[in-house]
């Protein structure tokens, strides 16, 4: 099986959410170190649904006006812990800021610092909007059981964040001796 069922099962394991909320939650949470297709998400949703992964909640509002709403079954819950447990797949990464600056010999000379000046940019407003989740987390879901665990995901950001703003400190001094 892909990740994206076990994204999907992921969070459906905070509370139940419908195709709508699984999208929103992808964009908002975890777009900061995991994408899906929004063309995955539907087509998994009733997969995991054949699989008996997860089930729609039924509810007292008449079908012609509610968002169907999904939840994970034990089995669901079964197949997730299992995933969690295995080790992760190794994902060779792809950064074309590397892939740039690896070939910056050839790049008008300005072109390279430019780039690190933009991930610097780019970094100190990530901190920030990390700064700002980490806040909205605290008030809004303290004593929630998952808590300590999205504050490590995004402790590992902001660590990330703080080492690339070094790393580009030391990179345009070293560009400026070249």
């Amino acid at each position: 099986m892909s990740t994206t069922p076990y994204a999907i099962l992921g969070l459906l394991s905070i509370e139940p959410m419908s195709g709508y909320d699984i999208r929103r939650n992808l964009d908002e949470s975890l777009s900061h170190f995991w994408s899906e297709s929004y063309g995955q998400i539907y087509p998994a949703l009733k997969r995991l649904e054949t699989d008996r992964l997860i089930a729609p909640v039924k509810q007292a509002v008449p079908a012609s006006r509610r968002k169907r709403l999904y939840t994970l079954t034990p089995l669901g819950r079964a197949r997730l812990r299992s995933w969690l447990s295995e080790p992760p797949k190794p994902q060779p990464p792809r950064n074309e800021l590397m892939l740039k600056l690896f070939f910056g010999r050839l790049a008008p000379p300005a072109a390279i610092a430019s780039h690190i000046r933009r991930l610097q940019v780019q970094q100190e407003r990530l901190l920030a909007t990390y700064e700002d989740i980490g806040r909205q987390l605290r008030a809004e879901r303290a004593g929630h059981p998952d808590l300590p665990y999205w504050l490590l995901t995004l402790s590992a950001g902001v660590e990330r964040g703080k080492a690339l703003l070094d790393w580009s400190d030391d990179a345009l001094a070293a560009l400026k001796a070249v």
